[in-house]
Protein backbone atom coordinates (compact mmCIF):
# COMPACT_ATOMS: atom_id res chain seq x y z
CA UNK A 1 0.00 0.00 0.00
CA UNK A 2 2.48 2.49 1.01
CA UNK A 3 4.59 1.69 -2.22
CA UNK A 4 1.26 2.15 -4.50
CA UNK A 5 0.82 5.60 -2.90
CA UNK A 6 4.47 6.69 -3.41
CA UNK A 7 3.47 5.23 -7.14
CA UNK A 8 0.33 7.72 -7.31
CA UNK A 9 2.20 10.68 -5.91
CA UNK A 10 4.91 10.12 -8.52
CA UNK A 11 2.59 9.97 -11.47
CA UNK A 12 0.60 13.15 -9.86
CA UNK A 13 3.90 15.03 -10.18
CA UNK A 14 4.93 14.00 -13.64
CA UNK A 15 1.62 15.18 -14.58
CA UNK A 16 2.35 18.58 -13.28
CA UNK A 17 5.61 18.52 -14.54
CA UNK A 18 5.29 17.50 -18.10
CA UNK A 19 1.88 19.30 -18.57
CA UNK A 20 3.63 23.12 -19.59
CA UNK A 21 5.53 20.84 -21.79
CA UNK A 22 2.59 19.29 -23.48
CA UNK A 23 1.26 22.41 -24.07
CA UNK A 24 3.97 24.08 -25.56
CA UNK A 25 4.39 21.34 -27.94
CA UNK A 26 0.74 21.62 -29.16
CA UNK A 27 0.66 25.29 -29.54
CA UNK A 28 0.23 26.58 -33.19
CA UNK A 29 3.66 27.54 -34.86
CA UNK A 30 4.19 31.05 -35.27
CA UNK A 31 4.42 31.99 -39.40
CA UNK A 32 7.65 31.71 -40.78
CA UNK A 33 8.74 35.47 -42.37
CA UNK A 34 10.42 34.67 -45.31
CA UNK A 35 9.46 34.72 -48.80
CA UNK A 36 10.98 35.98 -52.25
CA UNK A 37 12.34 39.02 -52.79
CA UNK A 38 13.37 40.67 -56.16
CA UNK A 39 16.01 43.53 -55.96
CA UNK A 40 15.77 46.08 -59.47
CA UNK A 41 19.21 47.18 -60.28
CA UNK A 42 20.19 49.27 -63.22
CA UNK A 43 23.71 48.42 -65.55
CA UNK A 44 25.22 51.72 -64.92
CA UNK A 45 24.54 52.39 -61.04
CA UNK A 46 27.11 54.28 -59.48
CA UNK A 47 29.67 52.45 -57.01
CA UNK A 48 27.57 54.21 -54.17
CA UNK A 49 24.22 52.73 -55.62
CA UNK A 50 26.07 49.26 -56.10
CA UNK A 51 27.42 49.09 -52.24
CA UNK A 52 23.87 49.92 -50.78
CA UNK A 53 22.13 46.95 -52.39
CA UNK A 54 24.68 44.68 -52.18
CA UNK A 55 24.58 45.41 -48.46
CA UNK A 56 20.85 45.18 -48.59
CA UNK A 57 20.66 41.88 -50.28
CA UNK A 58 23.11 40.50 -47.75
CA UNK A 59 21.12 41.53 -44.84
CA UNK A 60 18.07 39.99 -46.20
CA UNK A 61 19.97 37.08 -47.36
CA UNK A 62 21.05 36.52 -43.87
CA UNK A 63 17.47 37.14 -42.80
CA UNK A 64 15.97 34.00 -44.50
CA UNK A 65 14.84 35.62 -47.50
CA UNK A 66 15.27 34.18 -50.94
CA UNK A 67 16.59 37.24 -53.44
CA UNK A 68 16.57 37.55 -56.65
CA UNK A 69 18.35 40.30 -58.73
CA UNK A 70 16.73 42.02 -61.57
CA UNK A 71 19.77 43.73 -64.08
CA UNK A 72 18.09 46.46 -67.01
CA UNK A 73 20.01 48.25 -68.93
CA UNK A 74 21.44 51.95 -68.61
CA UNK A 75 18.67 53.11 -70.78
CA UNK A 76 15.66 52.06 -68.88
CA UNK A 77 13.88 53.41 -65.71
CA UNK A 78 13.64 51.66 -62.51
CA UNK A 79 10.10 52.47 -62.34
CA UNK A 80 8.98 51.16 -65.51
CA UNK A 81 10.24 47.40 -64.52
CA UNK A 82 8.60 47.68 -61.44
CA UNK A 83 5.86 44.39 -61.34
CA UNK A 84 3.60 43.82 -58.12
CA UNK A 85 4.68 41.24 -56.52
CA UNK A 86 2.23 37.84 -56.65
CA UNK A 87 1.82 35.66 -53.93
CA UNK A 88 1.15 32.36 -56.02
CA UNK A 89 5.23 32.24 -56.92
CA UNK A 90 5.57 33.34 -53.11
CA UNK A 91 6.91 36.57 -53.92
CA UNK A 92 6.76 39.37 -50.65
CA UNK A 93 7.59 42.76 -52.51
CA UNK A 94 10.16 44.37 -55.52
CA UNK A 95 12.80 46.81 -54.39
CA UNK A 96 14.34 49.32 -56.66
CA UNK A 97 16.75 52.37 -55.73
CA UNK A 98 15.49 55.87 -57.30
CA UNK A 99 18.02 58.32 -57.74
CA UNK A 100 21.73 58.58 -57.65
CA UNK A 101 22.64 58.98 -54.01
CA UNK A 102 26.29 59.91 -55.60
CA UNK A 103 24.61 63.37 -57.01
CA UNK A 104 21.60 64.02 -54.30
CA UNK A 105 19.23 62.53 -51.73
CA UNK A 106 17.68 59.10 -53.26
CA UNK A 107 15.11 56.80 -52.32
CA UNK A 108 14.71 52.73 -51.75
CA UNK A 109 11.08 52.04 -53.41
CA UNK A 110 9.28 49.15 -51.48
CA UNK A 111 6.53 48.02 -53.71
CA UNK A 112 4.89 44.95 -51.47
CA UNK A 113 1.44 43.29 -50.85
CA UNK A 114 -1.08 44.04 -48.27
CA UNK A 115 -4.04 41.96 -46.85
CA UNK A 116 -6.53 42.62 -49.38
CA UNK A 117 -4.67 41.81 -52.54
CA UNK A 118 -3.78 45.54 -52.56
CA UNK A 119 -0.53 46.80 -53.45
CA UNK A 120 0.97 49.46 -51.99
CA UNK A 121 4.81 51.94 -52.12
CA UNK A 122 6.78 52.75 -49.42
CA UNK A 123 9.72 54.99 -49.48
CA UNK A 124 12.70 55.23 -47.52
CA UNK A 125 15.34 58.16 -47.78
CA UNK A 126 19.11 57.58 -48.89
CA UNK A 127 20.97 60.53 -47.95
CA UNK A 128 23.18 61.75 -50.46
CA UNK A 129 27.31 60.90 -49.88
CA UNK A 130 25.98 58.62 -46.77
CA UNK A 131 28.75 56.22 -45.29
CA UNK A 132 28.62 52.53 -44.66
CA UNK A 133 27.02 52.56 -41.35
CA UNK A 134 24.12 54.79 -43.42
CA UNK A 135 23.92 51.64 -45.71
CA UNK A 136 23.66 48.96 -42.88
CA UNK A 137 20.99 50.91 -40.83
CA UNK A 138 18.87 51.32 -44.20
CA UNK A 139 19.56 47.25 -44.74
CA UNK A 140 18.20 46.13 -41.42
CA UNK A 141 15.29 49.01 -41.46
CA UNK A 142 14.03 47.37 -44.55
CA UNK A 143 14.91 43.31 -43.18
CA UNK A 144 12.85 44.60 -39.95
CA UNK A 145 9.68 46.11 -42.73
CA UNK A 146 9.86 43.07 -44.70
CA UNK A 147 9.30 41.11 -41.78
CA UNK A 148 6.82 42.45 -40.82
CA UNK A 149 4.83 42.59 -44.14
CA UNK A 150 5.23 38.83 -44.21
CA UNK A 151 3.44 37.91 -40.83
CA UNK A 152 1.04 40.63 -41.34
CA UNK A 153 0.03 38.47 -44.58
CA UNK A 154 0.43 34.88 -42.84
CA UNK A 155 -1.45 35.95 -39.93
CA UNK A 156 -4.70 37.17 -42.49
CA UNK A 157 -4.55 34.25 -44.69
CA UNK A 158 -7.36 32.06 -44.15
CA UNK A 159 -7.26 28.77 -42.13
CA UNK A 160 -7.62 25.37 -43.64
CA UNK A 161 -10.80 23.92 -43.55
CA UNK A 162 -11.37 21.26 -40.34
CA UNK A 163 -11.95 17.76 -41.81
CA UNK A 164 -14.17 16.13 -39.44
CA UNK A 165 -14.14 12.66 -38.36
CA UNK A 166 -15.39 9.77 -40.36
CA UNK A 167 -18.82 8.43 -38.50
CA UNK A 168 -18.80 4.99 -37.21
CA UNK A 169 -20.85 2.36 -39.35
CA UNK A 170 -21.30 2.09 -42.90
CA UNK A 171 -21.27 5.36 -45.19
CA UNK A 172 -24.65 7.27 -45.99
CA UNK A 173 -25.36 6.92 -49.55
CA UNK A 174 -26.09 10.65 -49.91
CA UNK A 175 -25.12 11.97 -53.32
CA UNK A 176 -22.38 14.54 -53.30
CA UNK A 177 -22.24 18.09 -53.66
CA UNK A 178 -20.15 20.19 -55.90
CA UNK A 179 -19.63 23.47 -54.58
CA UNK A 180 -18.57 26.65 -56.94
CA UNK A 181 -15.13 27.63 -56.39
CA UNK A 182 -14.34 31.60 -55.76
CA UNK A 183 -13.35 33.09 -59.03
CA UNK A 184 -9.60 34.59 -58.44
CA UNK A 185 -9.36 37.91 -57.71
CA UNK A 186 -8.31 40.22 -61.11
CA UNK A 187 -4.88 40.98 -61.41
CA UNK A 188 -3.61 44.08 -59.73
CA UNK A 189 -2.46 46.77 -62.49
CA UNK A 190 1.11 47.97 -62.65
CA UNK A 191 2.13 50.68 -60.19
CA UNK A 192 5.07 51.70 -62.88
CA UNK A 193 4.29 54.40 -65.48
CA UNK A 194 4.41 52.29 -69.43
CA UNK A 195 8.11 52.44 -71.12
CA UNK A 196 8.17 55.23 -73.53
CA UNK A 197 10.21 54.69 -76.86
CA UNK A 198 13.47 56.45 -77.84
CA UNK A 199 12.08 58.45 -80.26
CA UNK A 200 10.18 62.25 -79.15
CA UNK A 201 8.08 64.85 -80.97
CA UNK A 202 8.07 68.68 -80.56
CA UNK A 203 6.38 71.57 -80.96
CA UNK A 204 6.30 75.10 -79.94
CA UNK A 205 7.66 78.72 -80.90
CA UNK A 206 10.87 80.47 -81.57
CA UNK A 207 12.00 83.96 -81.80
CA UNK A 208 14.70 84.58 -84.63
CA UNK A 209 16.77 87.44 -84.99
CA UNK A 210 18.95 87.72 -88.19
CA UNK A 211 20.20 91.43 -87.89
CA UNK A 212 19.57 94.17 -85.66
CA UNK A 213 18.46 96.36 -88.55
CA UNK A 214 15.54 93.73 -89.31
CA UNK A 215 14.63 92.81 -85.92
CA UNK A 216 12.93 89.85 -84.20
CA UNK A 217 10.28 87.54 -86.09
CA UNK A 218 8.46 84.88 -84.47
CA UNK A 219 8.61 81.23 -86.02
CA UNK A 220 6.36 77.83 -85.15
CA UNK A 221 8.84 75.36 -84.58
CA UNK A 222 8.51 71.56 -85.11
CA UNK A 223 11.34 69.24 -84.18
CA UNK A 224 11.52 65.19 -84.14
CA UNK A 225 13.81 63.87 -81.13
CA UNK A 226 15.52 60.26 -81.12
CA UNK A 227 18.27 59.44 -78.13
CA UNK A 228 20.55 56.86 -79.53
CA UNK A 229 22.51 56.31 -76.17
CA UNK A 230 21.80 57.60 -72.57
CA UNK A 231 24.21 60.50 -73.66
CA UNK A 232 23.32 61.23 -77.22
CA UNK A 233 20.32 62.54 -79.30
CA UNK A 234 20.08 63.45 -82.71
CA UNK A 235 17.23 66.00 -83.57
CA UNK A 236 15.66 67.19 -87.28
CA UNK A 237 14.01 70.92 -86.83
CA UNK A 238 11.87 73.00 -89.33
CA UNK A 239 11.02 76.06 -88.02
CA UNK A 240 9.30 78.76 -90.64
CA UNK A 241 5.36 80.09 -91.68
CA UNK A 242 5.81 82.94 -89.10
CA UNK A 243 5.79 86.90 -88.66
CA UNK A 244 7.91 88.50 -90.97
CA UNK A 245 10.68 91.54 -90.33
CA UNK A 246 10.70 94.38 -91.98
CA UNK A 247 13.29 97.03 -92.66
CA UNK A 248 12.44 100.52 -93.93
CA UNK A 249 14.59 103.44 -95.40
CA UNK A 250 13.61 106.64 -97.22
CA UNK A 251 13.98 104.67 -100.34
CA UNK A 252 11.36 102.19 -99.59
CA UNK A 253 10.67 98.89 -97.40
CA UNK A 254 11.93 95.26 -97.32
CA UNK A 255 9.48 92.59 -96.00
CA UNK A 256 12.04 89.59 -95.13
CA UNK A 257 10.35 86.00 -94.33
CA UNK A 258 12.57 83.23 -92.88
CA UNK A 259 12.59 79.25 -92.40
CA UNK A 260 14.89 77.20 -90.99
CA UNK A 261 15.70 73.52 -91.21
CA UNK A 262 18.47 72.09 -89.52
CA UNK A 263 19.95 68.80 -88.33
CA UNK A 264 22.05 68.28 -85.06
CA UNK A 265 23.71 65.65 -82.67
CA UNK A 266 23.05 66.87 -78.98
CA UNK A 267 24.71 65.84 -75.47
CA UNK A 268 21.77 64.94 -72.90
CA UNK A 269 23.17 64.88 -69.51
CA UNK A 270 21.60 63.53 -66.05
CA UNK A 271 19.76 60.72 -67.87
CA UNK A 272 16.36 59.68 -66.01
CA UNK A 273 16.19 62.30 -64.44
CA UNK A 274 13.40 65.89 -64.16
CA UNK A 275 15.81 68.30 -65.14
CA UNK A 276 18.26 67.29 -68.29
CA UNK A 277 21.06 69.98 -69.44
CA UNK A 278 22.13 69.24 -73.20
CA UNK A 279 24.28 71.32 -75.84
CA UNK A 280 24.90 70.09 -79.29
CA UNK A 281 25.93 71.71 -82.70
CA UNK A 282 24.82 71.14 -86.23
CA UNK A 283 24.15 72.37 -89.48
CA UNK A 284 21.07 72.73 -92.25
CA UNK A 285 19.91 75.26 -94.70
CA UNK A 286 17.96 79.03 -94.63
CA UNK A 287 15.64 79.97 -96.67
CA UNK A 288 15.45 84.05 -97.22
CA UNK A 289 12.45 85.40 -99.43
CA UNK A 290 12.44 89.13 -99.26
CA UNK A 291 9.73 91.67 -100.68
CA UNK A 292 10.64 94.77 -101.28
CA UNK A 293 8.71 98.05 -101.90
CA UNK A 294 10.26 101.41 -103.26
CA UNK A 295 9.18 105.00 -103.06
CA UNK A 296 9.02 106.55 -106.46
CA UNK A 297 11.39 106.86 -108.55
CA UNK A 298 12.57 103.77 -107.14
CA UNK A 299 11.21 100.20 -107.75
CA UNK A 300 10.71 97.28 -105.63
CA UNK A 301 12.27 94.34 -106.20
CA UNK A 302 11.12 90.03 -105.32
CA UNK A 303 14.48 87.74 -104.19
CA UNK A 304 14.77 84.43 -102.98
CA UNK A 305 18.35 82.27 -101.60
CA UNK A 306 19.22 79.32 -99.45
CA UNK A 307 22.13 79.28 -97.94
CA UNK A 308 24.15 76.86 -95.65
CA UNK A 309 23.64 77.24 -91.82
CA UNK A 310 25.88 76.50 -88.84
CA UNK A 311 24.56 75.88 -85.21
CA UNK A 312 25.50 76.02 -81.92
CA UNK A 313 23.05 75.58 -78.66
CA UNK A 314 22.09 74.40 -75.56
CA UNK A 315 19.21 74.31 -73.11
CA UNK A 316 17.59 71.86 -71.12
CA UNK A 317 14.28 69.88 -71.01
CA UNK A 318 12.23 69.70 -67.91
CA UNK A 319 9.25 67.17 -67.46
CA UNK A 320 5.92 68.35 -66.43
CA UNK A 321 3.84 65.34 -66.42
CA UNK A 322 4.69 61.29 -67.12
CA UNK A 323 4.31 61.88 -71.05
CA UNK A 324 4.92 65.40 -71.26
CA UNK A 325 8.05 67.70 -70.94
CA UNK A 326 9.05 71.14 -71.70
CA UNK A 327 12.15 72.06 -73.69
CA UNK A 328 14.06 76.09 -73.39
CA UNK A 329 16.98 76.19 -75.99
CA UNK A 330 19.11 78.96 -77.58
CA UNK A 331 21.05 78.77 -80.61
CA UNK A 332 23.74 80.84 -82.45
CA UNK A 333 24.07 80.83 -86.37
CA UNK A 334 26.37 81.45 -88.94
CA UNK A 335 25.03 81.94 -92.69
CA UNK A 336 27.62 81.09 -94.91
CA UNK A 337 27.11 82.90 -97.89
CA UNK A 338 25.05 85.32 -95.62
CA UNK A 339 22.39 87.32 -97.97
CA UNK A 340 21.65 91.02 -97.77
CA UNK A 341 18.86 93.37 -98.18
CA UNK A 342 19.70 96.34 -100.81
CA UNK A 343 18.57 100.06 -101.18
CA UNK A 344 20.36 101.21 -104.82
CA UNK A 345 23.37 99.10 -103.98
CA UNK A 346 24.23 100.24 -100.37
CA UNK A 347 23.75 97.41 -97.89
CA UNK A 348 21.24 97.56 -95.25
CA UNK A 349 21.38 93.99 -93.46
CA UNK A 350 23.22 91.47 -93.08
CA UNK A 351 21.39 88.39 -92.84
CA UNK A 352 22.38 85.20 -90.41
CA UNK A 353 26.01 87.40 -89.59
CA UNK A 354 25.60 85.71 -87.03
CA UNK A 355 21.28 84.96 -85.99
CA UNK A 356 20.22 84.14 -82.62
CA UNK A 357 17.61 81.67 -82.15
CA UNK A 358 15.79 80.66 -79.24
CA UNK A 359 12.83 78.04 -78.51
CA UNK A 360 9.88 77.06 -76.04
CA UNK A 361 8.52 74.07 -76.90
CA UNK A 362 6.37 70.76 -75.41
CA UNK A 363 7.58 67.43 -75.26
CA UNK A 364 6.27 64.03 -76.23
CA UNK A 365 7.25 60.80 -76.77
CA UNK A 366 6.17 58.64 -79.30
Amino acid sequence: MTVRGLGGAAGAFAVFAFAPAAATATAPPLPAAVGRVTVLQSSSASPRARRCLRRLREELTAGGFEVTVNEFGAGGEALWMVEPPSPRDGSIATLTLVGNPDEANAELWIVDGVPGGRVVVRRLLIPAGAETHEDEVLAVRTLEFLRASAFELAGRAPAAPATPAAPSGPAPSTPPVTVASKPPPPPVASLAPPPTGPVSFELGLGLIESSRALGPAFLPVARLRAEWLSLLETRVTVAGFGTQAEVTTPKGTATVGQMVGLVDLRMAFRHGHDLRPAIGVGGGVLRVNVEGAGTEPYQGLHGLRWVGLLDVGAGFTARLFRRLSVALEAHGQLAAPYPTVRFSGEDVARIGRPALFSSLTLVTPL
